[in-house]
């Protein structure tokens, strides 16, 4: 693992997605794909399946990831980027007390979990590769750290909105399977505060993760937009630029032999009238 490199993306469509702040470890080999830091590892077998990272980093990147998010939500959404930025730096200092695999690791099992965090991904990925041609636009010279971190982040949403669903369902189930009756007219009343709650939760995550995502693949189609505009407009400049040559080099020149066909054929005229000649 390089010491730049922030965060590593095992997607699987089976087996759902790995998200990790240590590179995992894998009984064969895996090729590296990706840039500045993101990482996206893909095993050489379908089986072979992501485990705890041989060398354990010292580096706590949780702590500098999570942290980060706090510029994330600045790039991607200005005006909605205190409260989140504020929780980030909160969630980096806890980070630091935490430096097991399963603290650094988050696995998505839903493949609609999974759709999603590969889209946010795949946003991640596009901003990175033109990146270099909006250096000089924008005062952020490296944007993989926030991207990181907001891709870190979205992971965790994605695993919170997954386990509030999962809570929605028991508490479903448990209500279904109570007796009713005074007896139990209590109980029924917290599962139904609770289902409330944890709804409202849920509906909150699913705004906040599609927030996070939208901002994401806006981003990422605005940076990708200018480049191909004005790669447009150099193409354009230099289509006209080529066409211009070409008709300055096609452009007939003076020919002499003209000026002399009208001179004898003028000549040849009024000697023909002279002389009298048909």
């Amino acid at each position: 693992m390089a010491a730049d490199d922030l965060l590593f993306v095992v997607l699987d469509g089976a087996a759902g997605c790995l998200v990790a702040l240590d590179e995992p470890s894998f009984a064969g080999p895996v090729s590296r794909a990706g840039r500045d830091g993101i990482i996206h590892l893909i095993p050489s077998r379908a089986a072979d399946r992501p485990g705890p990272p041989r060398r354990r980093s010292l580096r706590l990147a949780t702590g500098t990831a999570a942290g980060a998010s706090a510029a994330a939500t600045v790039l991607l959404t200005p005006l909605a980027g205190a409260a989140l930025g504020a929780a980030a730096l909160a969630l980096g200092a806890a980070g630091r007390a935490r430096v097991s695999w399963e603290d650094r690791r988050v696995v998505l099992r839903r493949p609609a979990d999974t759709a999603v965090f590969a889209a946010a991904f795949s946003a991640a990925q596009a901003i990175l590769l033109v990146w270099p041609r909006l250096r000089d636009l924008v005062p952020v010279p490296a944007p993989s750290e926030p991207l990181a971190a907001s891709l870190w982040t979205l992971a965790g949403l994605l695993d919170d909105r997954a386990a509030a669903g999962r809570r929605l369902t028991d508490l479903t189930r448990a209500a279904a399977g109570l007796p009713t009756g005074p007896a139990s007219a209590a109980l029924h009343a917290s599962l139904a505060d609770r289902r409330a709650r944890v709804g409202e939760t849920l509906t909150g995550l699913d705004a906040e993760i599609d927030r996070r995502v939208r901002a994401l693949e806006a981003l990422a189609g605005e940076c990708v937009d200018l480049v191909r505009d004005e790669r447009a407009v150099r193409a354009a400049v230099d289509a006209v630029r080529r066409a211009d040559g070409l008709l300055d080099r096609l452009l007939p020149a003076h020919d002499p032999a003209v000026e002399f066909a009208d001179l004898t054929s003028s000549i040849i005229g009024a000697y023909r009238e002279l002389t009298h000649l048909p």
